[in-house]
């Protein structure tokens, strides 16, 4: 028994060797091949075309889809050029006085507030610096992802359906007010829906086959999307659940299923690492870790605030969706969806449906951290609503058309109607905007004329006064006219007053809307000679005083 046993041993350590050996040869045939190929790849142009092609040029795309997805590109660029130069928003005018326009350490450590969504605060830090002081320079990043995200969404729906449903996805987000808008607010939202549209595409072909350079891109784009803002943990978690969920159901061995769930599970543990390399300023060097995971508006709720806030939140939410459209058109965009869902397998090439992984993967989200983020968090969950909604209405259409021709005749009249639609919009848009009567309206901008006024008559004993949002809206614009934000007045550094400059805003979104408010609002009613004041300037609702001390 003893001699059998032995036996038995010697076998075994001597196949576990082999065996050791043989993976060990295999890596490194492995290794020397991929490291051959990347070789290739970076010598040799047509190695770089081809991945390009494999990661953003979907098989079998007509020449007159391209054509139009061309044109829809256009258009939406234009439309979003219409608006670029609005007036500044607080937000925006809180990101570049407080990072863009200050030292490159404050844009990439500085967290103190979520303001600083940092991808977007470092592009407007370097085309401020190269285009100079112009508001649409504060734009440039949110108008370029918001531009791309319309071939972008061509792209990553030609992943899950055909062409000419494809195309009504680009439509949808080229002329879409809401999605339109976010190009002229200098934000990273429109990032997160680019990002977002860019691993769904990147998540539609590793379904079907893994390979290292699509697993590279879905975790350099994961980690991408995160240092645009945070908040894409729930684009991330939703497309990566559908993924997951994909692998486990497909029908192939388990071994296989099980292998391909490990490699995708490393490379969104790669997508983390990178993002942790990426705030790493921000978490040794700057306002730490906690100024990330644990501000005020991702620290966890009570159960009992979190679903109150989250029913209130949820309802905000859906009303802000598509707000310029009319009942019948939401009504109808929600029957789009309903098909798209019911009829998925029909409608889609994939297995399963993205839609309830994107709002599954959200909801566990929400309910581990127990948050009740802000309507316009969920824009890139807008933007992919929209487009299985109208993927949706189009199918309906396209199966109408094919059983009365064939399907390349249907496709071709599906993306004509789209293509007429995006122009009509086009058209009806232009019309309303090219309006100058619009321009007559002394309500609109009306910080910018203040700001610039002070610009041109403060002095060195003048120190400016001003709420929320009026101040950093005003900062925004005396600081493109060379007036530094030191000048204002702030509560936790006060400093004597010589003569105060105060602005006052009579109407709109300011809690303290006259003179006396404000004042009282600074405790300053002691310290000033309200009684001396004089109006020096005003436009439609702001006002500016000059307020000696006492």
């Amino acid at each position: 028994m003893d001699r059998v046993s032995a036996s038995g041993a010697e076998e075994r350590s001597s196949s576990l060797r082999g065996g050791a050996s043989f993976f060990i040869i295999s890596l490194s045939q492995k290794a020397h091949a991929l490291k051959q190929e990347l070789n290739n790849s970076r010598n040799t142009p047509a190695g770089f075309r081809e991945v390009f092609i494999h990661l953003f040029v979907p098989d079998d795309t007509p020449p007159y889809i391209s054509i139009f997805l061309g044109i829809i590109t256009l258009i939406a660029l234009v439309l979003r050029l219409y608006i670029i130069n609005n007036p500044i928003g607080y937000d925006e005018a809180y990101t570049f006085i407080n990072f863009s326009a200050k030292s490159i350490k404050f844009v990439l450590a500085d967290y103190h507030a979520p303001n600083n969504h940092i991808l977007n605060s470092l592009m407007i830090w370097v085309a401020y610096r190269i285009l100079g002081d112009h508001t649409w320079v504060v734009r440039v990043p949110a108008f370029i992802a918001s531009v791309l995200s319309v071939p972008v969404a061509y792209v990553t729906a030609r992943r899950f359906f055909n062409p000419a449903l494809a195309l009504t996805a680009s439509a949808v987000l080229a002329i879409t007010s809401d999605l339109v808008n976010e190009a002229a607010n200098g934000r990273g939202y429109p990032m997160v829906i680019l990002f977002s549209l860019l691993l769904a595409n990147f998540a539609g072909i590793l379904v079907k086959k893994q390979d290292r350079w699509t697993l590279a891109a879905y975790a350099v784009t994961g980690a991408l999307g995160f240092y645009s803002i945070p908040i894409f943990l729930y684009p991330m978690a939703g497309i990566s659940l559908w993924v997951a969920a994909t692998y486990l159901i497909n029908d192939e061995p388990w071994k296989d299923r099980w292998s391909k769930l490990q490699t995708f599970l490393l490379t969104c543990l790669a997508s983390g690492i990178l993002t942790f390399v990426l705030y790493s300023p921000v978490i040794f060097f700057g306002t730490g870790l906690e100024s990330l995971i644990a501000n005020k508006f991702v620290a966890s709720k009570t159960w009992v605030e979190f679903t109150d806030n989250f029913a209130t939140r949820s309802k905000l939410t859906w009303n802000s969706w598509i707000t310029y459209t009319s009942p019948l058109i939401k009504q109808t965009l929600i029957g789009g969806f309903v098909l798209s869902l019911l009829f998925y397998r029909k409608v889609s090439n994939q297995k399963l449906p993205m839609q309830v992984s994107l709002v599954l993967g959200a909801g566990i989200m929400l309910v581990l951290q127990r948050v009740a983020p802000l309507e316009r968090m969920w824009s890139y969950l807008e933007a992919l609503y929209l487009i299985f909604a109208v993927v949706g209405l189009a199918w309906l259409i396209f199966i109408s058309a094919k059983a009365l021709a064939n399907e390349k005749t249907a496709m071709k009249i599906v993306s004509s109607l789209v293509l007429l639609f995006v122009i009509t919009s086009f058209i009806r848009t232009t019309v309303t905007t090219q309006n100058r009567q619009a321009v007559l309206d002394r309500t609109i901008a009306p910080e910018q004329f203040a700001g610039e006024y002070i610009a041109k008559h403060i002095t060195a004993k003048d120190t400016v006064i001003a709420v929320s949002p009026v101040d950093l809206q005003t900062a925004y614009y005396m600081k493109i006219n060379g007036v530094s934000y030191d000048v204002f007045y702030q509560r936790d550094h006060p400093v004597q007053i010589q003569n105060a400059l105060v602005v006052v805003r009579t109407r709109g979104d300011a809690k303290h809307k006259s003179l006396q408010s404000i004042l009282e609002f600074y405790k300053l009613t002691s310290a000033l000679n309200i009684e001396a004041a004089e109006m020096v300037f005003e436009y439609g609702p702001v006002q500016i005083y000059s307020v000696p001390s006492k």
